[in-house]
């Protein structure tokens, strides 16, 4: 897909020198998808960066400059869907997260000092050269960029700064899902799109920022999921209470589609690998044949939570119970993370 032209191409440059793209920041997608060897371990799309980019030759997120007008999923879904051709349509976007901060000032038409172009240009591939006109007309004189039978470098311009007025570059993290490792086609700035275990992840050439954001809190751990069903089904006024048993049964078919799926914690992300539903009373009537494991509760519902929780405390798992009843939040073990329906239902 074609590359829109907004008003975020450009440069935030700080005192030091140092250089961010994108004049209203930038966005990129971390998008997850369940690899079918592995429950635990989701696949994340990651983009070979093109040599000619910014920290070419590495790996990372697809994404890119964020326009005026464009909140952070908007730009990242827009970018994502340039660089590998992927609806918006088909992820879903569970948070957002800036993992890195700049100040500085806004420069436009971008420029790259010239032995870093020469060197640029004698690392790419044939098939991504651009160092000769286009037209047989030469620019101006730059040298020979490194073998290519004589061809002159396009002219590149000098950055010119816009404003003087102080600004905050910021790269935020988009976090979604996929419902499976979806197809990709890469556009010129991609070397190979490919998706790639989590525990594979830091194997490769990371683009340094990446690397530092990918080490401070955005891979995710495996989680064991017990939801208080009630509780949840309760948190939204949809007239529940008039058919029990056919509202928990479309709350967890709903809940089902997006399963398995990444959880936002207190403290980073979780990968939901298995989930259980606890319901109780009235409800115990309701049938689901999709993700979750039912656990239809004798008698109280709290009481059949903590011994769940319980039972799975201690495993490969880390244990999450899905509630906002603070008398159950006191019960369960220690070691067990609670968090209320608002992480489920977005």
């Amino acid at each position: 897909m074609a590359a829109s032209e907004g008003d975020g191409n450009g440069w935030v440059v700080s005192d030091a020198g140092d250089r961010r793209w994108g004049r209203f920041g930038a966005a990129g997608l971390l998008l997850r998808a369940a690899d079918p060897t592995d429950p635990d371990t989701p696949l994340v799309l990651l983009q070979h960066r093109a040599v000619w980019t910014a920290s070419g030759d590495t790996w990372a997120l697809p994404g890119g400059a964020r326009d005026s007008y464009e909140d952070a999923p908007v730009a990242a879904l827009r970018e994502t869907e340039e660089e590998a051709e992927i609806r918006p349509s088909d992820v879903v976007v569970r948070a957002e997260v800036v993992t890195h901060r700049m100040p500085g000032t806004v420069w436009h038409r971008p420029g790259l000092d010239m032995r870093h172009a020469a060197e640029m240009m004698r690392r790419m591939r044939p098939d991504q050269r651009h160092d000769e006109e286009p037209d047989g007309h030469p620019g101006e004189a730059t040298g020979d960029a490194g073998g290519s039978g004589g061809g002159r470098l396009r002219t590149i311009p000098p950055l010119v700064q816009e404003s003087a007025d102080a600004v905050e570059w910021t790269y935020t993290t988009v976090i979604a899902d996929a419902p499976r490792a979806l197809e990709t086609v890469p556009n010129n700035e991609s070397l190979e799109l490919r998706w790639v275990p989590e525990t594979l992840v830091t194997e490769l050439p990371l683009m340094p920022a990446f690397a530092q954001a990918w080490a401070n809190g955005l891979r995710t751990e495996p989680v064991e999921l017990v939801v208080d069903v009630a509780n949840v089904l309760g948190s939204r006024p949809d007239g529940w209470w008039k058919d029990r048993a056919g509202s928990t049964t479309r709350l967890l078919d709903e809940l089902g589609t997006g399963m398995p799926r990444t959880l936002v914690l207190p403290e980073g992300f979780g990968w939901v690998a298995r989930a259980h539903a606890v319901i109780e009373g009235a409800a115990r009537a309701a049938e689901h044949e999709g993700p979750f494991v039912l656990h239809r509760a004798a008698g109280s519902g709290d009481d059949a939570i903590v011994d769940l929780a319980t039972e799975l405390d201690g495993g490969s798992r880390r244990v999450v119970v899905v509630t906002a009843d603070r008398g159950l939040r006191d019960r369960v073990p220690e070691g067990v993370l609670v968090v209320g329906p608002r992480a489920l239902l977005g």
